[in-house]
């Protein structure tokens, strides 16, 4: 039970940080875990990894921002830590099956 809620209280801490540079020592430090204790536990819970839950939420977040932005897609991608426009194309389409481009133009 003390798991699930320093996780959730860890999800929450990593939605308002998801526009700076998350690193899974960083994320581990604030948790007060060990990397490898944090990974798991992060994955009973969630069913995910730490990185995989953080490129999943900037993802969600780019993908807003491209239906309520005019901003280039290059910007959004900074924004959200990814180092190219075209890693985060690639991230993009791997999750929603389209472009960031073709997103923002047809949904």
């Amino acid at each position: 039970m003390y798991r699930s809620i320093v996780v959730h209280e860890l999800v929450d801490w990593i939605e308002e940080h998801l526009e700076e540079p998350l690193s899974l020592d960083r994320v581990a430090y604030k948790s007060g875990y060990s990397q490898w204790h944090l990974q798991r536990i992060f994955r009973e819970v969630t069913g995910d990894s730490v990185a995989n839950y953080i490129r999943k939420k900037r993802l969600q977040e780019a993908a807003f921002e491209l239906k309520q932005s005019e901003r280039t897609i290059a910007d959004i991608a900074y924004q959200y830590q990814f180092d190219s426009h075209q890693s985060f194309t690639r991230a993009f389409k791997k999750l929603f099956d389209e472009t960031p481009s073709v997103y923002r133009q047809y949904r």
